[in-house]
């Protein structure tokens, strides 16, 4: 697979449990509760995603059950209960995303420059020198 599919769309592939789109359903189904963000005081109850079968490409739906539970300070604590819906549909192969070519002058402190630093490694953005 090309990388730029994992690093511009985080393309799912898992030659060993998904041989079939008949198998998406029931991977997303028991293996999904990652792709959803959720924390104090906050939730998400439907991820998309794009899994690789072979040579074909799948826009992937998954909606979850969130629960809660009351925190002795501050917002509930939300969790995803169980996954109760795993839709897909076969896509076209998705295409390198267009980038655009960006300059900044910037005067940062230390520990900021460390941070952009690792903003820039963990999206993967490429420095033109």
């Amino acid at each position: 697979m090309e990388q730029y599919l994992i690093d511009e769309y985080g393309v799912v592939e898992d030659k060993k449990w998904l041989t079939k789109p008949s198998d998406i359903e029931s991977y997303f189904s028991e293996d999904a509760y990652d792709y959803f963000d959720c924390g104090q005081g906050y939730y998400e109850d439907e991820a998309t995603l794009i899994c690789k079968i072979a040579n074909k490409f799948y826009h992937v739906t998954i909606n979850a059950e969130i629960t809660s539970s009351k925190q002795e300070y501050g917002d509930r604590l939300y969790r995803v209960e169980s996954i109760s819906s795993v839709k897909f549909r076969e896509i076209d192969k998705p295409l390198p995303k267009e980038k655009t070519l960006v300059n900044y002058s910037l005067m940062l402190t230390e520990d900021q420059k460390r941070s952009l630093e690792h903003f820039i490694s963990e999206y993967k953005i490429k420095q033109v020198k």
